[in-house]
């Protein structure tokens, strides 16, 4: 069914973390729905004023959040005793990209697995350009930036429909490299490095001999908190890690209005950035619980839930300064034991609205996130490359057929001596 519109990475082992047992720090940068602390009626030539979602936005909000939890749940027991960050939003964001060139089966699956049920080809890239459009111009106290790209290799022809979309809904940068020339890599990682301010520099080693094109997402955040710690007031204080190990980490602490919530299973506290668009929102297990007893049970309905009973208290924060760099290295087995399976089978994924006649596929995903965290505020960048192969063909079975005139030739090897020759005509 048609819809109804128009280099071989290396995964590299984890990068390590300044902290690694940060593991009871559930971070999400941008809360989507809670947004009503932003001043409405500010007018302000770099901002816009937050609007409602179209039901398209809300679909896609949702479906990407649906997509967070789900992934919560894999690393929350994966890496139940390490730190890690993600954006869900970076990964929907570059499947988003792959979307328009699946066809079928594949497209099927893809537009559920991500939740965007009942939306059609053109309503998904519309939503994804309006919505980059609101995150990036939200609020001018902080830098929000997404970027897409699309290279492929020079001289495989890509059907143009699929490179204009991409370039329309997703400003995508379209290029041809020559994938043979290792300085390709160097082009591709430098789009990278400049596009999260040189926080994530390298994400591929080498280009395979089959991969023909890369769809890749960054994002890249950096705010400074609406009331800042004070450098003076953080000391070095024990934390407990998840085996119940302590260490030293330095401890801010600030004593402030913020929002809070708690119930019998979290603490919440909503620390907001710049003019109050974006937030930190951290969930604290209540009662000195263990966070993966709770972390991979939390969904997208309690979040939003708890998120929209936060209230303004007077609270005493501590919060680590901390840096975390997680190389996701698991992320398309994750994908497919998540029910994502299509894309990656070699002659059955259909990407057919990139080119119609070779067998493509994805044989590669790779993200990498970091932030820091300190008493000025939050820096922050993700990166998702979707690595597109053809299926290798291989050896070449030789075929000769002798059903038409040839010549014919009797010799000795050794010396090549020709000792008879003719010709059959039939």
């Amino acid at each position: 069914m048609i819809p109804d519109s128009n280099p071989m990475l290396r995964t590299r082992k984890n990068r390590s973390t300044r902290f690694h047992n940060l593991s009871i720090l559930l971070v999400l940068l941008v809360v989507f729905s809670g947004c009503d602390v932003a001043d409405a009626d500010k007018d302000d030539q770099d901002g816009i004023p937050m609007r409602e979602l179209s039901a398209q936005e809300q679909v896609l909000v949702d479906g990407s959040n649906d997509f967070t939890f789900a992934l919560l749940g894999k690393l929350a027991h994966s890496a139940s005793d390490e730190s890690f960050f993600t954006s869900p939003l970076s990964i929907s964001m570059a499947f988003g990209m792959a979307l328009n060139g699946t066809d079928g089966e594949t497209y099927e699956q893809m537009r559920g697995f991500f939740g965007h049920d009942g939306l059609s080809n053109e309503e998904i890239n519309t939503a994804f350009r309006d919505l980059i459009d609101l995150l990036t111009r939200l609020d001018p106290q902080v830098r929000m930036e997404i970027a897409n790209s699309v290279w492929y290799r020079r001289g495989f022809e890509v059907l143009e429909e699929f490179l204009q979309t991409n370039a329309e809904y997703f400003d995508a940068e379209i290029a041809d490299l020559d994938f043979a020339d290792p300085a390709s890599v160097d082009v591709i990682n430098g789009w990278i490095s400049d596009k999260t301010n040189g926080l994530i520099e390298e994400m591929i080693d080498e280009i395979g001999p089959d991969v023909v094109m890369y769809l890749i997402n960054a994002i890249y955040f950096k705010a400074d908190w609406t009331v800042q710690f004070d450098p003076d007031d953080t000391r070095d204080a024990p934390f407990t890690t998840a085996t119940g190990e302590k260490t030293d980490v330095p401890l801010m602490r600030v004593r402030e209005a913020f929002g809070y919530f708690e119930n019998e299973e979290w603490q919440v506290v909503d620390l907001s950035y710049g003019d109050g668009a974006f937030s930190f929102t951290a969930f604290l297990p209540a009662d000195r619980h263990n966070l993966g007893e709770f972390a991979g049970a939390l969904t997208r309905q309690e979040f939003d839930a708890i998120t929209s009973q936060i209230g303004e208290d007077t609270v005493n924060v501590y919060l680590p300064r901390f840096e975390i760099d997680f190389d996701y290295e698991d992320i398309m087995e994750d994908l497919q034991t998540m029910g994502l399976t299509f894309p990656f089978l070699v002659g059955e994924a259909d990407f057919s609205r990139i080119h119609p006649v070779e067998e493509l596929f994805i044989s590669n995903v790779m993200h990498r996130a970091v932030i820091k965290v300190d008493e000025e505020g939050s820096e922050a960048a993700a990166v998702t490359v979707i690595e597109i192969s053809r299926e290798s063909v291989g050896p070449q079975e030789l075929t000769i057929r002798l059903d038409r005139p040839f010549l014919f030739f009797i010799r000795e090897k050794g010396s090549n001596t020709i000792l008879f020759m003719g010709k059959y005509a039939g």
